[in-house]
C-alpha cells in the first residue's frame, strides 16, 4: 500500500512500531509515521523505506524501550537523525505501566 498515515497514536508493548512495505513509493504518496508514542519490546523502530524517492516520512515520535536505545535503518536513532532523518523523535527507557495507561486515557479522553 501507500499513503499510510499513522499519527498521534499510542502503541504499547509492540515488537516494533512500523511494518510498512519496504519499497519506494511514488513521490507524493509516501507513508507517514509522526507524533506517535511507542513502547517497543524490541529495539528496532521496524521496517519501512529508508531512502530514495518516496521514502517513509518519520518524525516527532517518542520511542520507549527496555534499554533506552533504538535502531532505525540499521543504525542508532542518533546516527539516523544526524543524516537528517526522524527529526524531533526521542528514545528513553520504558516507563511504568501506570504512565502508559495514562497516555491511553488522555488520548481517548477518559
Amino acid at each position: 500500500g501507500h499513503d499510510n498515515h499513522h499519527y498521534k497514536n499510542v502503541y504499547a508493548y509492540v515488537g516494533q512500531g512500523i511494518g510498512f512495505y519496504d519499497a519506494p513509493m511514488l513521490a507524493g504518496h509516501e507513508d507517514h509515521f509522526t507524533n506517535n508514542t511507542l513502547v517497543i519490546t524490541g529495539t528496532s523502530v521496524g521496517g519501512f523505506t529508508c531512502d530514495g524517492t518516496g521514502k517513509t516520512v518519520i518524525g516527532s515520535n517518542k520511542y520507549f524501550t527496555k534499554t533506552g536505545d533504538i535502531e532505525e535503518c540499521k543504525m542508532s536513532l542518533a546516527d539516523w537523525q544526524a543524516k537528517g532523518n526522524d527529526l524531533g523523535s526521542t528514545v528513553a527507557k520504558t516507563p511504568p505501566d501506570a504512565t502508559i495507561i495514562g497516555w491511553a486515557k488522555d488520548l481517548l479522553g477518559f
